[in-house]
C-alpha cells in the first residue's frame, strides 16, 4: 500500500519558510544542511536528528544547540527555526496535526516533547530506514509515493529514540494511560522550556501556565515524575552550560556567570564548585571536575543533554 509523503531538501544556504496557512495533511520528511535555513508554523510538530555537524534552533521552548548524534522532538506551538552548520547534516520529520494526536494514542509510536542522543549503531539503522522511504530525492520540495510499510517502520524507530519513557509516564496522575500521557506531554514541554532557557532562571509560575496548571500541582506533579523540583533541574542545567561556556569561548568568569543567570560572581562560583567539585578558575585552567550530581530519570530515560 501507497501513502503520500512530502520531501524536502535544503541544502548550501537554501531558506525556506512552510506556509502556514496550508493545513499539512501527509509527514514532511525533511533534510536540512550546509548553511540550509528551515522555519515551521505552529501547527506541526516535528522531531530532527544531527548526522554530522552542529544544528542551531530558535523555538519558541528556547535556544538549542544540537551537535552529531543529539535529537530533539517539538510539540505543536514551538515553531522552530533551524539553521545549519556550514559542515551540518540533520534529518527530520514534520507531523501535521491530525496524525500527531493518532501517534499519542497508539502504544508503540507516541512521541512526546524531548531531546536525547542516538548511539551510533541505532543512527546508521534509522538512517537507512530514511533511505528506503525517501530514496534519493532531488534538492528542494517534492511529493512521493511511499510504501506504507517502510513508513511505519520508520515512525518506530523514531519512536525507539524515546525508549524508557514508559516508568516515567506510570509517575503521572491519571485513571488512563492516554491520560497519563496527556500530562507527560505537558512536563515534557515544561522540561523543554527549562532546557531552551539555560540563560537565565526560569519561574514556576511561567511553567506551570505552560501545562495548564496550578503552581501547586504543577509543582507535586513534576517532582513525582522527574524525582526532582524545577528549580534543581534549572540549577543543573545552567551549571553545565556554564560549563560548555568556560570551555569553548573567551568570556570572563563574570560574564559566563551572568549568561547562565546567576545574579553575582560568588552566586555562580558558589554553585559550581558544589556541583563539579572545582571552581570555575580552575576548571578553565584545566582541572578536571566531578560532578557531585546524583543520576537524573530524565537523563536515564531519555539521554537527556544540556
Amino acid at each position: 500500500m501507497q501513502v503520500q509523503v512530502q520531501v524536502l531538501w535544503l541544502d548550501r544556504g537554501d531558506s525556506q519558510e512552510l506556509e502556514r496557512e496550508v493545513e499539512r495533511r501527509a509527514p514532511l520528511l525533511a533534510t536540512v544542511a550546509r548553511g540550509a535555513s528551515l522555519a515551521l508554523g505552529p501547527a506541526e510538530a516535528s522531531l530532527w536528528l544531527v548526522l554530522r555537524g552542529g544544528l542551531d534552533i530558535a523555538a519558541r521552548t528556547g535556544a538549542f544547540r544540537l551537535d552529531a548524534g543529539q535529537w530533539i522532538h517539538f510539540d505543536r506551538g514551538a515553531q522552530p527555526v533551524l539553521h545549519a552548520g556550514e559542515r551540518t547534516v540533520a534529518i527530520g520529520m514534520v507531523v501535521p496535526a491530525d496524525m500527531q494526536q493518532l501517534l499519542l494514542r497508539s502504544p508503540q509510536l507516541a512521541l512526546f516533547p524531548g531531546r536525547g542522543v542516538v548511539p551510533a549503531p541505532a543512527r546508521r539503522s534509522l538512517v537507512r530506514r530514511w533511505r528506503a522511504v525517501i530514496g534519493t530525492p532531488a534538492r528542494g520540495d517534492q511529493a512521493i509515493a511511499a510504501d506504507r510499510w517502510q513508513v511505519d517502520r520508520l515512525l518506530r524507530a523514531l519512536a525507539g529514540l524515546q525508549q524508557g519513557q514508559q516508568a516515567l509516564i506510570a509517575r503521572c496522575p491519571g485513571r488512563s494511560l492516554m491520560h497519563r500521557r496527556q500530562v507527560y506531554a505537558r512536563m515534557q514541554r515544561a522540561l523543554q522550556h527549562i532546557q531552551g532557557h539555560t540563560g537565565r532562571v526560569v519561574r514556576i509560575g511561567e511553567l506551570a501556565e505552560l501545562s495548564s496548571m496550578s503552581v501547586w500541582y504543577f509543582t507535586k506533579t513534576f517532582r513525582a515524575v522527574y524525582g526532582e523540583c524545577p528549580q534543581a533541574i534549572s540549577v543543573r542545567l545552567r551549571l553545565a552550560n556554564s560549563a560548555r561556556l568556560i570551555r569553548e569561548t573567551p568570556l570572563s568568569i563574570t560574564e559566563i556567570g551572568a549568561a547562565s543567570g546567576f545574579e553575582n560572581n560568588c552566586s555562580f562560583s558558589r554553585a559550581f564548585r558544589t556541583h563539579f567539585g572545582v571552581s570555575p578558575s580552575l576548571y578553565r585552567s584545566g582541572q578536571p571536575a566531578v560532578s557531585t550530581d546524583r543520576a537524573n530519570p530524565v537523563d536515564r530515560a531519555c539521554g537527556a543533554v544540556a
